[in-house]
């Protein structure tokens, strides 16, 4: 095939859907690439920054052409680019995507409307594809935090005011707003659909500066009342992949920063502080009144002091939190690792027993090797596994497994997670080893009443 259409693009998408492993999926879009219509649809689909405006895809009319066109003899590009930069809006650009989907044959008329979707429904993202073709897809530049022991605390301005906010236990998101419309996309750059999230993007519409990338997390409420990470993130999922919430779920996104569009790019900047960014999104949230309901600034205490963040951050671990961020109220938005935003995070060690190492896998880097140890307490009623640390100690357990079986290894982990339907165990959240080798001056896992009981000391800081 020395030339692809859409027909056969839509064609190649289905097959790299149905590959169960990421590196077969990467291989697939890389041989695919080739082509130039399989790249275009890619970076329609997946660049982050660019969104189509159309929240409901009209249906064809059904009887009333042939339905025989691909792309390459209708104006799909232009009507694209046309949407992306909103030339095209409202009742005519839904009559002209109506039009379009019309004269398509069925599988260019679904690859049209997952374009415009941002979502092809393929098992892969932009991260994939620029393994594949490095740099293609525009990924965002994200500020990560910093942990206690790299901040230099005595260069902070206190006696000005640190903003202390709540880490919220959700899905972190970019909620962009451009020519009046929002979109979400994931850190990795997946975009969640708009299709069943219609009041809190009218919400962020009618409030958010244009223009404006706004960072927060998403929390999914059951019944009035947020819900773990593990249950939201995974109903969030289900949204991403074209599923719909219950009736007595409510999706509320908690914005804690705002960047302009511009700064929105590699080894991006935004010399704005950190004061001056949080004050000016109070400030938006304050002029929209008090009809807010599903999008919201993130609790937040000015502190002016480091003992003062850590009373904020103590209150919301005796709360049920993950924890709080302080930040520099002279730092900046940066792309990459900030010392002038802390993380404050509870981190548990516990003592746990290996009962089996767990291969890697299928078509992973590590089929065939260690993956992971499955490890518990001592009486058996929390049960984990946890990833090897690294490459060392993955090839020291594939050389002589057996002498890691039976072995004490310490634990760090963020919270315990409750038996449920799937599993009549406890769990940790987050766990991962505290050293790259197992304990030789203990012979005993601790229990699970022990590792409740060193959780609870944790958060109440006995």
């Amino acid at each position: 095939m020395t030339h692809m259409n859409s027909d056969q693009a839509f064609s190649a998408i289905a097959k790299i859907a149905a590959l169960p492993g990421k590196n077969e999926k990467q291989a697939m879009v890389k041989q695919f690439l080739a082509f130039e219509t399989f790249k275009r649809v890619l970076i329609g689909a997946l660049d982050p920054l660019t969104t189509y405006g159309l929240r409901q895809i009209p249906e064809r009319i059904e009887g009333a052409a042939p339905g025989g066109n691909t792309f390459e003899n209708a104006s799909i590009w232009e009507t694209l680019d046309r949407l992306a930069k909103r030339e095209l809006t409202g009742n005519a650009a839904r009559d002209e995507v109506q039009r379009l989907l019309t004269f398509l044959t069925e599988p260019s008329a679904e690859l049209f409307r997952r374009i415009i979707r941002k979502d092809l429904r393929a098992g892969f993202s932009a991260s994939t594809v620029n393994k594949a073709w490095p740099k293609l897809i525009q990924t965002f530049p994200y500020m990560r935090c910093s942990l206690v022991s790299d901040a230099k605390f005595e260069t902070w301005s206190w006696a000005a005011g640190v903003f202390s906010q709540e880490k919220a236990d959700g899905m972190f998101l970019n909620l962009n707003k451009r020519a009046g419309q929002v979109s979400f996309v994931t850190r990795q750059g997946n975009p969640i659909p708009l299709d069943h999230l219609g009041e809190l993007a009218a919400e962020a519409e009618a409030t958010l500066t244009d223009d404006t990338q706004t960072h927060g997390e998403m929390l999914v409420y059951i019944d009035g009342v947020a819900a773990p990470r593990e249950i939201g993130n995974g109903i969030m999922n289900h949204i991403a992949d074209g599923g719909a919430f219950e009736p007595n779920q409510r999706p509320v996104f908690l914005a804690w920063d705002q960047i302009p569009i511009a700064a929105v790019v590699p080894k991006g900047k935004c010399e704005a502080t950190d004061r001056e960014r949080f004050t000016g999104l109070i400030k938006q949230f304050a002029a929209a009144g008090q009809n807010m309901k599903s999008v919201r600034p993130i609790p937040t205490r000015v502190v002016k002091s480091f003992a003062e963040a850590m009373i904020h951050y103590r209150e919301l671990l005796l709360a049920g939190k993950e924890g709080s961020v302080i930040g520099n109220g002279d730092g900046i938005w940066k792309d990459g690792t900030s010392k002038d935003k802390i993380k404050l995070k509870l981190e548990v060690p516990v003592d746990l027993i290996v009962k089996a190492v767990v291969p890697g896998k299928v078509a992973t880097k590590n089929e065939g090797r260690a993956g992971s140890l499955t490890m518990e307490t001592s009486d058996g009623q929390l049960v984990v596994d946890v990833t090897v640390k690294n490459e060392k100690l993955r090839d020291l357990i594939d050389a002589k497994p057996e002498d890691f079986v039976g072995r004490i290894w310490s634990v760090i982990f963020n919270d315990i997670m409750k038996p449920s339907s799937s599993s009549d165990v406890h769990s940790l959240f987050l766990p991962r080893m505290a050293e790259d080798t197992y304990r030789i001056d203990k012979d005993e896992a601790d229990s699970l009443a022990e590792v409740f009981k060193q959780f609870d000391n944790a958060v109440t800081g006995a």
